[in-house]
């Protein structure tokens, strides 16, 4: 890593001369990437590249932004120019070397984890004070405190994508050479098959195709028409959207900075059953192990310090009797998995697991037509449950916690839309998320585990985490 110039402090107080002292607008507010941009925004500053801090010699682009900050009264924007220079600039990143996709995912994360920065308000706080004081020399210490604090951790942020920027950019890579071949023979099969690209909606997925199509009348094998919902028994209730749906949870704080996220890795096939009868599944066992993804440099958590970490921030909410209708049961089910994960976290890390020891599966058409014994059309979905967790900050030494509103470090969206509940008060955001979840999952059909091929509700699985006694002794699965 180059070494990072220093400005001096006697530039850096000329640099707050004009600093905005009336501004209570929120940094997090104020910072606008370029395409969060609307109509509705009157006022807009772009940084600068020739910026006067530049001229007075300070270059460090995180820097600039924090000056920036301070300083502006209106909402400052950041141009992709400006997060590749952050790149450029602050950590080393070869622009013109680096696959277009991988920079696509690393200005992602600049642009996420910037605005989530647990740092912000107290940044605010302090230089508000400091600045009624005219205390520009104090100024300067902060931010270069602050600038050091933020480059790291969007550092961690950077380091802990790489892999798997690397990774997406090879799956890319693969996925186009076998696009280029639309058609591929099979040597035990005359008919080729052919791969569809589809875009739709989960519930017309569900229905899509026509089980017996009459190609020779409709010459289509799509249903056209819109399905009826149909209200299902055994609704989810909070507790097992939290254990089984495809949420994600983001506890965003100085001393822990956790994520942790179910998701469906899902396989399609369409598949013509009365010419190919059962289906065998090959290749449907899931490792038990759990997967770790790190980082060069990283420090050794303890999973007792993490979930000590928990339990202290559940006892700070204490005092907020509405957080406590939505945090008990997600701090519980967080330190009952990160028991069972790995007993030593290298921080900061991401890890895998899978839900079940076996993959999932269900078919998905329309049973409408008649059946001919020509077509029997189901759309094969197999899937794999798989638990992620990101861990990037996690320290056990510090006083007494004063924790920031719920809304400023804790975030909770489904993973299927990224749908974010609002409302007035903590009850009726959760109750709008219940009922956002149970909206999109009105009409989904039961799965079928693919080793001892018995069939599971959606509440059974998501209410036990995936996991079910399969009926093979080999198959029992601890986690």
């Amino acid at each position: 890593m180059r070494q990072t110039p220093v400005a001096s402090s006697r530039l850096s107080c000329r640099s707050f001369a004009k600093i905005n002292i009336n501004n209570k607008m929120p940094f997090r507010q104020v910072l606008v990437m370029e395409d969060e941009l609307s109509n509705d925004v009157d006022a807009v500053e772009y940084i600068d590249s020739n910026d006067e801090d530049e001229q007075a010699g300070e270059t460090r682009p995180i820097m600039l932004l924090l000056r920036r900050l301070i300083r502006n009264k209106q909402n400052t924007v950041m141009t992709n120019a400006q997060i590749l220079d952050i790149l450029h600039s602050e950590f080393d990143i070869c622009i013109k070397s680096s696959h277009e996709l991988e920079i696509n995912i690393y200005i992602k994360i600049i642009k996420r984890y910037l605005k989530d920065w647990p740092q912000w308000e107290e940044l605010e706080r302090i230089s508000t004070k400091l600045s009624n004081c005219k205390d520009f020399e104090a100024i300067t210490k902060v931010l270069n405190h602050k600038y050091k604090n933020l480059k790291e951790y969007l550092g961690v942020m950077l380091e802990v994508a790489k892999p798997l920027a690397k990774k997406a950019v090879e799956d890319m890579e693969a996925s186009t050479q076998e696009s280029n071949e639309v058609v591929v023979s099979d040597d035990s099969d005359d008919n080729p098959q052919i791969k569809m690209e589809l875009q739709c909606s989960r519930e017309q997925l569900n229905h899509l195709f026509l089980r017996h199509p009459d190609l020779d009348v409709h010459k289509t094998i799509f249903n056209l028409v819109p399905t009826p919902r149909r209200i299902r028994l055994g609704a989810l209730n909070f507790t097992d959207i939290i254990k089984g749906w495809s949420v994600k949870f983001a506890i965003n704080l100085p001393f822990l900075v956790l994520y942790r996220e179910t998701v469906f890795k899902l396989k399609h096939a369409l598949v013509n059953k009365a010419r190919k009868g059962e289906r065998k599944y090959k290749d449907n066992r899931l490792t038990d192990a759990v997967q770790e993804m790190t980082t060069k440099k990283t420090v050794s958590v303890t999973k007792q310090q993490v979930i000590q970490t928990l339990d202290d921030i559940a006892t700070a909410c204490s005092v907020n009797t509405e957080a406590f209708v939505i945090l008990p049961s997600i701090f519980e089910l967080l330190k009952m998995e990160v028991d069972k994960l790995v007993d030593t976290f290298n921080v900061p890390s991401s890890y895998r697991c899978f839900g079940s020891r076996y993959k999932y599966v269900r078919y998905l058409y329309t049973d409408e037509g008649e059946n001919t014994g020509v077509y029997d059309l189901q759309l094969e979905e197999m899937m794999s449950p798989i638990y992620v967790y990101n861990i990037h900050i996690a320290r056990g030494d510090y006083q007494p916690i004063l924790l920031p509103p719920l809304a400023e470090w804790f975030k909770m969206e489904c993973g299927v839309c990224n749908y974010k509940s609002v409302g007035s008060t903590v009850i009726e955001m959760k109750e709008r998320f219940v009922g956002h979840v149970k909206d999109h999952i009105g009409d989904e059909p039961d799965w079928q585990c693919t080793n001892c091929l018995q069939t599971y509700s959606l509440k059974y699985l998501t209410m036990n985490r995936w996991f079910h006694n399969c009926h093979v002794p080999s198959s029992n699965l601890d986690f």
